[in-house]
This record gives structure tokens, C-alpha cells and sequence, in this order.
């Protein structure tokens, strides 16, 4: 017999909440549903989805939102998402997640069978294994902003998008080109060139050149606050 959700989620939490609480997370239970974690730079959350008419639930990998580079989107604005509930405190903005264990997590995770109080159990020790192992490496490393921009540089050499390790649509570019100044970027002018490319060349974007636009005025009175990556 198929177990209600309600009787999964309660196991899963119960399995994987104490290693949360015992790092200093708080389980924030109205949507998104999230284990946080905040200090006055940045804000670590991993979350979770659950659908009531299938057995399709969902956990993200680790995200980490660095509120200066965040605070700059809030002002900016967005033309393909409502920043209301963020303003407000109710939601959070992501800069970067977890790409290399995306992809291992959804294959693992595949194997869950969400029917039993057993496959949610299985689901938890997944979240903890991960977020004790491959998730503790990738918040220790990338809370540290210039290292954020030293893998964007390491993308972009390989031919890669920023995207990789930023969060968003176009937004991302926005994401990266903050970070940039604010981690004292020799080249700074380049990347904001090579996304002028973008932004001004591509048709399907002609709705973001206006906020580009607002964004490339307040980059102009950021201030750096990191020293580049390679002079340390």
C-alpha cells in the first residue's frame, strides 16, 4: 500500500534534520521548503519539492546567495520574475549552486522508491551523505566570492558558460559581471564587452537591455571589496 506524503515527509525530516540542526541550519517548513543557513555575507539553503499527485519530489544541491551581489539584483530588478517576495524577506535569491553533484544526485535519486516510508528514508541519508561530503566542499570553497570568479574564469577558459556555477537565465551575466567588481577583476571591461555582445546582438534578449542597461550604470559605483584571486 502506497504511503500518504505526509507519512514520507515525517521520515524524511525525522532521518535528516538533527545533521541540519546540529550544523547550525534552520528548517524553514512553509514553501520554499529549505534548510537555511545565514551569517551577515551570505545565505546557504538546500530545498526541497513535493508534488501531491505523483511520486516526482524533488531536493536541490546546495545553493549559496552572497547578499551584496544579490542586494544589486534586488534594486536592478528582473523582467521575467516578480522580486516582491524577496524585498519582503519571504524568499531568497540564489548566485551560485552545486553543479558537479547535480547530475550524480538525479541519478542516485532515481532509484528512490517514493511509495515507501523505506524510499524516503533512503532519500534522507542521500541529502546527509551529500551534504556532509560533496555539499560541505562546495560551501567551503565557494563561500569565498573571489573563488566564485576564479571558476568562472576556469569555465570561460574551457569554453563554458558561467552558468555552470551561477544561478539564472540571463541574470546570470548580471550575477557575474557583480562579482567581478566587487572581487577587483583585472578584467572587468573585457567581460562587461563580451556581454555587451550579448545583450545588444541577440534578439530573444531585447527585454533585458533595459535592466543591462540599469545594471552597467550601478556597476560603475560598486566598489571592489575582495582582492583579485591570482595577487593573493
Amino acid at each position: 500500500m502506497e504511503i500518504k506524503l505526509t507519512e514520507g515527509k515525517k521520515e524524511l525530516f525525522k532521518v535528516c534534520k538533527p545533521w541540519f540542526n546540529d550544523e547550525g541550519f534552520i528548517f524553514q517548513s512553509k514553501r520554499p521548503v529549505s534548510f537555511i543557513k545565514e551569517n551577515e555575507d551570505i545565505i546557504v539553503r538546500l530545498g526541497f519539492t513535493f508534488t501531491l499527485r505523483s511520486n516526482t519530489h524533488s531536493g536541490t544541491v546546495f545553493h549559496i546567495g552572497f547578499k551584496k551581489v544579490e542586494n544589486i539584483i534586488l534594486e536592478i530588478g528582473l523582467p521575467n520574475r516578480d522580486l516582491s517576495k524577496i524585498a519582503l524577506g519571504d524568499d531568497y535569491l540564489d548566485t551560485i549552486f552545486d553543479n558537479d553533484f547535480v547530475n550524480t544526485y538525479k541519478q542516485i535519486k532515481f532509484n528512490v522508491d517514493f511509495s515507501t516510508i523505506e524510499g524516503f528514508r533512503q532519500w534522507a541519508h542521500l541529502i546527509v551523505d551529500y551534504a556532509q561530503g560533496p555539499g560541505q566542499a562546495f560551501i567551503d570553497t565557494y563561500s569565498y566570492l573571489p573563488n566564485v570568479l576564479k571558476e568562472m574564469d576556469r569555465l570561460e577558459a574551457e569554453g563554458k558558460y558561467w552558468k555552470e556555477i551561477l544561478v539564472g537565465l540571463a541574470d546570470y551575466d548580471f550575477r557575474g559581471l557583480i562579482i567581478s567588481k566587487l572581487c577587483s577583476d583585472p578584467y572587468f571591461e573585457e567581460k562587461v564587452a563580451s556581454r555587451d555582445e550579448v545583450f545588444y546582438k541577440v534578439p530573444q534578449l531585447k527585454d533585458w537591455i533595459p535592466y543591462y542597461n540599469k545594471l552597467k550604470e550601478r556597476l560603475k559605483t560598486i566598489e571592489p571589496l575582495y582582492p583579485y584571486y591570482k595577487n593573493v
